[in-house]
């Protein structure tokens, strides 16, 4: 098998406590995100900390994808679910390897961190779907794109770099994925 045909797919979010406020509020989704990965056979890289990251690992894990905890410093990793690759690096470094390593970037909530990853993820020009109705700045951002008749609704500035997609629920976020990866049904 030629590792380097599958989609690499990652998943930025919430950390902190998946009990806790606000990860508790967007877990079933994180569920729902994680599973469908795991099923459609994607490389599934999380930054392998807690939060969405846990949870979205744990999914795709238990579907037997391959699941890769891209981690800052040298003890980074917090979740079991994924193959440990620790970067040494800090995070906003260890953000930079995560998201050049994908193909596709999916955003669930998120604080301020995820913000600088939404960012530098369209910056890199990866395919950035946002997940409608997981708050934090994902529909933050989803707010802007539709409310901005400056931009083209998929775009983060005047560049339109990379393209950013609104995914209702997961039903339409597996059609986006078999459209950016054309692995159509």
């Amino acid at each position: 098998m030629d590792y380097r045909s599958i989609p690499k797919v990652a998943v930025i979010g919430y950390a902190g406590d998946i009990e806790e406020y606000p990860v508790n509020t967007v877990s079933e989704i994180a569920k729902r995100v994680g599973a469908l990965l795991g099923e459609k056979g994607y490389v599934v890289l999380t930054g392998g900390r807690d939060g969405i990251m846990h949870i979205v690992s744990r999914e795709a894990a238990e579907k037997d994808a391959i699941v890769l905890g891209i981690t800052p410093y040298k003890d980074g990793g917090i979740t079991p679910y994924a193959i440990e690759i620790s970067t040494g690096l800090d995070m906003a470094m260890r953000s930079g390897v995560l998201l050049n390593s994908a193909d596709i970037v999916i955003s669930i909530g998120g604080a301020a961190g995820t913000a600088i990853e939404i960012f530098m993820a369209y910056s890199y020009r990866k395919p950035l779907i946002l997940m409608r109705g997981t708050g934090g700045w994902t529909d933050r951002l989803i707010s802007i794109l539709e409310s901005d008749n400056t931009l083209d609704g998929r775009s983060l500035d005047y560049r339109s770099a990379g393209g950013v997609y609104i995914a209702d629920n997961v039903e339409m976020l597996e059609e986006l994925l078999d459209k950016l990866t054309g692995q159509g049904k």
